[in-house]
C-alpha cells in the first residue's frame, strides 16, 4: 500500500461572460483559464505552477498555452508536463504586478516547440512512467517537449518516494527535477540509494550513478555518491530511477557540515529544496461561452472498509465554480455506461485493493451555450484511512454513496444487477431500524429479482427494514401487499410464519382494524407447528383480545404466552436462566433421611427460581423486572441506541408479556416507536392502553405522549378526544393547561 508526499487539490471554473469575450487577447485560442496566485517562488526563476485539468477538455493533440498577466503582457512560460488522461502542467514567470494570470490554450496538431535557453525551472516534479523500466527510459522523459510524454506527473515534496504514486509499483521509471538554493559557496556530497537503479545531476552534469538491478542494501551508507563544489544560487537537481520488480525505493541524501557529520547521508527533505510558486484555478472558460469544469476528489479516496470478499474504497467528488448569470449550469457526473447523477458534490464505492483502482469518471458540465466534457480515474496513490461503522460520519457517507449508486441508473433499469457481494454485505450493516431511507424502496421496487438471489439471511434482514419503511410512509394498502408479496414469495415455513405474524401486527398497530386482525391471528394459530411459532400465537391472541378491550381473555393468553416462553427458555419469573441446585451435602446421615421418599426428594434436582413463592407476592417480581426494564429502554433512547431499544422491548414482549397490561411497557413502547417517529404504531399502543384502564401511576404520562403522537400526524379530531378524557380523569392535574389548549377552538 502506499503513502502520498504531498497531494493536489484542482480546482474549479466558471462560464465566460460577455466582455470578458471582448478582452479575448488570443483569438485563435479555445478556451481560457484564470489563475491567481496562490504562493510565489521562492526564487525568480523557480516560476508558478499550475495544473489545467483534461481528460478530454483541452483542445488538439497538443495543447499550448500561451500565457498573460492581468493587462495582457506575455508572461515567460514552459509546458512541464501534459498527459491528456490528467492534466497540462505549466510553469510561468510569476506576475511583475498583481496575483493573477490568464492561460490562453490553443490546439495543435504537433508538439509545440521547445523554447530556447530557458530560464525558468520547475522545483519539485515527479514523473513516473509505467513499462520498459530502465534509466534509459527515465533519462528520455528529460529529452522530450512536452517533457515526460506519456507519463503521468504532480509537485512532489522532495526528490524520494517508495511507491509509484501514479501507478503500479513495479516496471516503472521515475524523474524527479528539483532545485536547491545556497546562500553561499559549498562543497557537499550527494549519494543515492535506491532499489532498483538510480542515477542524478546537478546543473547538468551527472554526480553519481548506480545502475542495474539491485536492492538498496548496497548503498545505505553512502556508497554511491559523489561531492559537488557548488557557487551560491539555484542549482537544478535531475534525479532518474527505475523499478523492475520487489520493493522500490529513490532517495536522493546528502551530507553537509552544517546539517550534520558522520559516514552517513541524510535524506534531503522538502524543507531543504526551494519550490515553484503554485496557482489556483478560479475560472475555465470556453471562448464560445462553454464552461469548463475540472473534478476535485479522485486521488484523494475518503478511506475504505473492509467487511467481507475485498475493501471497499469511499471517494467523495465535487465539482465547484461561480454559476452563469443565466443560472442555468448543469454538473452531471458520469460513471461508466449508463450511470448518471446531476449534483455537483457526489460519494462513490469502488470494490477492490486500493492499489489496483482505475475507475473512470467524466464530468460533464453544460450551461445555455454547450456541453464540455472532462474525464478522469479515481486511483488511491496512497494507504486510505480504514473507515469506521461506529462513526456516523462514515456511516452516512458509505449509505449516501450507495444511494447514488442507485440514483445513477436508469428508472427503467434495475440497479443492483452488478453489484458484489460486498455491497449488499456493508448495507446490511448500515441498516438501523426505521433509518433505512429510500434506498431500500428503491432496491425492492427496482431490483426485486436480484434481492432474490442473494444470501437468504441477508434478503430477509433487508426485508425486514424495508417493512419499518413501509410503515413510516402510512400507506396501508402498499404495506398489506407487501407483506403478501414477502409470504408468498418464501419458501421456507419460518419465513411465511413470521410474515403472518406481521400481517397480524399491521392489522392492530399500523391499520388499526381489529376484525381483520382476529381473522388472521386464527390463521396464525393454525400454522403456528414449532414451540415458538405457538408461543408467539399465543402473543398475538393476547393482543388482539387486548385491543377489543377484554382484559381477562387477554391475561389467559398472555400468561399462556409466556409459560410457553419460559419453559422453551428455561427461565425463571424475572427472565434469568434457570440454575439447577443439586442436593446439600449432610454430614449426618439423619439430616439425609432414612425414608426412601425423602432421599428420593433429596437427590432431586431442585429449581431456584421464584415459582415457588406464592402468588401473592408474583406483582413485586414483576414490578421490579417492569420496572428495571423500562429503565433500560429509556436509557438506551437517550443514547439513540435504536437497535438496543427493541431488542429489551422485545425481550420484555416474550418473557412478561402480562407487562403489556400495565404502564410502563405500553409507554417504553409507545417512547421507541415515537423516537423512530413511527407516530401511528405509537398512537395505536397508547390507545389500546388508555382503554383497558381506569387509572394508573404512568396514565396521565402516556396520554400526554398519546396526544404528542398525534399532533405529529395532525389527528386533531383523536387529539381532543383525548384531552376530553384526560380531563375527566386528571381533573388539576399539571397537564390540564395543554389539554385545555389542544381544546381550545
Amino acid at each position: 500500500m502506499k503513502k502520498l508526499c504531498t497531494a493536489f487539490i484542482l480546482c474549479a471554473f466558471a462560464g465566460l461572460s460577455a466582455s470578458a469575450q471582448n478582452d479575448w487577447a488570443v483569438p485563435g485560442a479555445t478556451l481560457r483559464v484564470d489563475v491567481r496566485v496562490q504562493r510565489v517562488p521562492d526564487h525568480k526563476d523557480l516560476g508558478v505552477f499550475v495544473k489545467i485539468p483534461d481528460g478530454g477538455l483541452l483542445p488538439g493533440k497538443y495543447p499550448v498555452p500561451d500565457v498573460r498577466d492581468a493587462q495582457g503582457k506575455p508572461l515567460e512560460h514552459l509546458i512541464v508536463g501534459y498527459l491528456q488522461s490528467d492534466g497540462l502542467g505549466v510553469l510561468f514567470a510569476q506576475p511583475e504586478s498583481g496575483e493573477t494570470a490568464q492561460i490562453y490554450i490553443t490546439g495543435s496538431a504537433s508538439p509545440p516547440p521547445k523554447p530556447a535557453n530557458p530560464r525558468l525551472k520547475p522545483s519539485v516534479l515527479l514523473y513516473t512512467k509505467n513499462g520498459n523500466a530502465s534509466l534509459e527510459t527515465a533519462k528520455r522523459m528529460a529529452t522530450e517537449y512536452p517533457p515526460a510524454q506519456g507519463a503521468a506527473f504532480n509537485t512532489w515534496e522532495c526528490i524520494g518516494s517508495m511507491v509509484n504514486p501514479f501507478g503500479p509499483d513495479d516496471d516503472f521509471s521515475s524523474w524527479y527535477v528539483g532545485c536547491i538554493l545556497l546562500t553561499k559557496p559549498e562543497k557537499i556530497y550527494f549519494a543515492t540509494v535506491s532499489d532498483e537503479g538510480s542515477e542524478f545531476s546537478i546543473d547538468g552534469k551527472m554526480i553519481a550513478s548506480w545502475p542495474g538491478i539491485h536492492t538498496r542494501e548496497g548503498g545505505t551508507k553512502g556508497q554511491h555518491g559523489a561531492y559537488a563544489d557548488l557557487e551560491a544560487g539555484l542549482h537544478r537537481i535531475d534525479y532518474y530511477h527505475f523499478e523492475v520488480r520487489g520493493a522500490q525505493e529513490a532517495q536522493l541524501t546528502w551530507r553537509r557540515k552544517d546539517i550534520t557529520e558522520g559516514p552517513v547521508p541524510v535524506l534531503i527533505s522538502g524543507s531543504d529544496y526551494a519550490k515553484s510558486g503554485s496557482a489556483a484555478i478560479s475560472k475555465i472558460a470556453f471562448k464560445d461561452g462553454r464552461v469548463g469544469g475540472a473534478i476535485r476528489g479522485t486521488s484523494e479516496p475518503n478511506g475504505y472498509f473492509w467487511i467481507s470478499q475485498q475493501p471497499l474504497t469511499l471517494f467523495t467528488l465535487s465539482y465547484s465554480g461561480v454559476q452563469p448569470t443565466d443560472n442555468s449550469l448543469s454538473v452531471t457526473w458520469e460513471f461508466g455506461k449508463n450511470k448518471r447523477i446531476n449534483e455537483p458534490l457526489v460519494e462513490w464505492l469502488v470494490p477492490g485493493d486500493a492499489d489496483a483502482i482505475s475507475f473512470p469518471v467524466t464530468l460533464a458540465v453544460s450551461n445555455s451555450a454547450g456541453v464540455a466534457r472532462t474525464s478522469a480515474r479515481l486511483s488511491c496513490p496512497w494507504t486510505p484511512t480504514e473507515l469506521s461503522l461506529d462513526n456516523p460520519g462514515d456511516r452516512m457517507n458509505f449509505r449516501k454513496a450507495l444511494y447514488n449508486m442507485i440514483r445513477a441508473v436508469p428508472k427503467s433499469a434495475d440497479p443492483c444487477a452488478d453489484w458484489v457481494a460486498d455491497y449488499w454485505a456493508i448495507l446490511i450493516e448500515l441498516l438501523e431500524p426505521y433509518r433505512a431511507g429510500p434506498i431500500l424502496s428503491e432496491i425492492f421496487t427496482r431490483s426485486f429479482e436480484t434481492v432474490q438471489k442473494i444470501p437468504p439471511e441477508q434478503r430477509w434482514a433487508l426485508e425486514d427494514r424495508f417493512i419499518e419503511t413501509l410503515r413510516l410512509q402510512r400507506n396501508d394498502k402498499l404495506l398489506l401487499d407487501w407483506i403478501t408479496k414477502f409470504e408468498t414469495n418464501d419458501k421456507n415455513s419460518a419465513r411465511k410464519f413470521r410474515w403472518k405474524d406481521e400481517r397480524v401486527c399491521a392489522d392492530l398497530f399500523d391499520v388499526n382494524d381489529v376484525a381483520a386482525a382476529k381473522r388472521d391471528v386464527a390463521f396464525l394459530k393454525e400454522t403456528a407447528i414449532a414451540p415458538d411459532q405457538t408461543q408467539i400465537a399465543a402473543l398475538r391472541q393476547g393482543d388482539v383480545e387486548r385491543a377489543l378491550g377484554n382484559v381477562d381473555a387477554a391475561t389467559k393468553f398472555y400468561k399462556d404466552a409466556e409459560e410457553r416462553y419460559r419453559s422453551r427458555n428455561k427461565l425463571g419469573m424475572t427472565g434469568g436462566r434457570l440454575a439447577y441446585v443439586g442436593p446439600r451435602k449432610r454430614k449426618d446421615k439423619e439430616a439425609e433421611g432414612t425414608n426412601a421418599v425423602n432421599k428420593a426428594a433429596a437427590k432431586r434436582p431442585k429449581l431456584q427460581t421464584l415459582t415457588s413463592q406464592k402468588k401473592a407476592d408474583d406483582w413485586k417480581v414483576y414490578t421490579v423486572h417492569d420496572t428495571s426494564m423500562f429503565a433500560t429502554i429509556t436509557s438506551f433512547l437517550t443514547q439513540d441506541a435504536v437497535p438496543e431499544a427493541f431488542q429489551k422491548l422485545n425481550d420484555w414482549e416474550n418473557e412478561s408479556p402480562q407487562s403489556k397490561l400495565s404502564g410502563e411497557f405500553p409507554l417504553a413502547e409507545a417512547k421507541i416507536y415515537a423516537h423512530v417517529e413511527d407516530y401511528r404504531r405509537a398512537i395505536n399502543a397508547l390507545d389500546a392502553y388508555r382503554k383497558i384502564v381506569t387509572m394508573s401511576a404512568q396514565l396521565a404520562d402516556a396520554m400526554k405522549l398519546e396526544i404528542d403522537c398525534l399532533q405529529k400526524i395532525s389527528d386533531k379530531k383523536r387529539m381532543r378526544e383525548v384531552a376530553e378524557d384526560f380531563l375527566k380523569r386528571f381533573p388539576g392535574h399539571p397537564f390540564e393547561a395543554e389539554m385545555k389548549e389542544v381544546l381550545a377552538p
